[in-house]
């Protein structure tokens, strides 16, 4: 059976587990989500549809809503999404289900499952007290831990309420999400270059929303941001700082996805 995995990846996380998930169902065809951006309807043959990617600020990224708003199905399909995660996934994926419902189409499995912090920024009064309140956090498993038992599910077409939090968690994640992403879009205007920028132009090559440019050797942001860290995490120097970035963190992108393999998105 052909099934299509679309993903969403930044600095590896479910670049990585959308791979490990095509290896186990195999006939898998792995598409960028970044790729879609210019299509006005995303079609495709396949039997099988995947989403693969991370939740940011209690939902999906707005580059996944705005894929799912455009995928267009025609006939049943067998539609699964896995959402990564550091902290809790909310609603992610009920809303995802609801989008494609709204387009003709539903969501037949949905996971969520822990991955490596791949942001810098501080947590916030507001990150802590999510983490506290979802009872359900406690029992989030990492993509290894959970790979055989998505494959399997996936393989055998089987059907998989949509994971997420608590019902509280819930409430607090869908009220604040469209404002933090309606944030992220201009958080650019606080990164600041540092001198060790060396104008290679890797970050303006991974950024998933054609959001940086280079401009005499050096980044310029355009003020559309997922906020999802590729330029900070893929600079060879470090070289895009942010006033909110914890330092004590140390940068993280997968170790199983290479340079190479994002700018050939």
């Amino acid at each position: 059976m052909k099934t299509a995995i679309y993903y969403f990846s930044a600095t590896g996380n479910s670049l990585t587990l959308a791979r490990n998930i095509a290896a186990g169902l195999g006939d898998t065809e792995l598409v960028p989500i970044s790729k879609t951006i210019p299509m006005r309807l995303i079609e495709s043959a396949a039997e099988r549809i995947g989403l693969v990617f991370p939740v940011y600020a209690w939902g999906m990224p707005r580059i996944v809503a705005e894929f799912a708003e455009k995928l267009s199905l025609e006939g049943k399909r067998y539609v699964f999404a896995v959402a990564t995660c550091v902290a809790i996934p909310g609603k992610t994926l009920v809303k995802l289900r609801e989008i494609l419902r709204e387009g003709g189409a539903d969501l037949t499995a949905g996971f969520a499952v822990k991955a490596g912090n791949a942001s810098m920024m501080k947590l916030n009064t507001l990150d802590k007290m999510m983490m506290r309140i979802d009872r359900q956090r406690k029992r989030l498993r990492t993509a290894d831990a959970r790979l055989e038992e998505i494959v399997q599910a996936i393989g055998n077409l089987e059907t998989h309420r949509p994971e997420t939090s608590s019902w509280c968690a819930n409430a607090f994640g869908s009220f604040f999400h469209e404002k933090g992403l309606e944030h992220f879009k201009n958080t650019d205007r606080d990164f600041a270059v540092t001198g060790d920028c060396k104008g290679c132009g890797n970050c303006a090559k991974v950024c998933p929303r054609n959001n940086i440019s280079m401009v005499e050797g050096r980044p310029s942001f355009h003020h559309d941001c997922e906020l999802c860290h590729a330029c900070v995490q893929w600079c060879p120097n470090f070289a895009i700082r942010h006033p909110n970035f914890d330092m004590s963190r140390p940068r993280y992108h997968h170790p199983a996805i290479r340079l190479s393999e994002m700018l050939a998105r």
